[in-house]
């Protein structure tokens, strides 16, 4: 015959056990939304840096003729990526 004693403590163990579970689950689907959303920023980031990356693409053999073969007097200074050239 059970006591109402154990039928309380059964009870109680199944609302402490269904919180925990609920919790982790929770949880669980947190972090979840939590990576698709940086995913997503980290491809639209990716994406954005891709068309502001159109730069002109020059042969060596013009930038050396606009540099005069790399004159020190057509040097204007240096930057933090080496020489400036006018």
């Amino acid at each position: 015959v059970p006591t109402k004693k154990r039928t309380f403590s059964k009870k109680l163990a199944g609302i402490v056990s269904s919180a925990i579970v609920a919790g982790i689950g929770m949880l669980m689907l947190g972090f979840i939304i939590s990576m698709r959303k940086w995913n997503l920023r980290k491809k639209n980031h990716c994406e954005e840096r891709e068309e502001d990356m159109e730069l002109p693409i020059f042969d060596m053999s013009t930038i050396a003729h606009a540099t005069d073969a790399f004159s020190n007097s057509n040097k204007l200074g240096e930057g933090g990526f080496g020489p400036v050239y006018k």
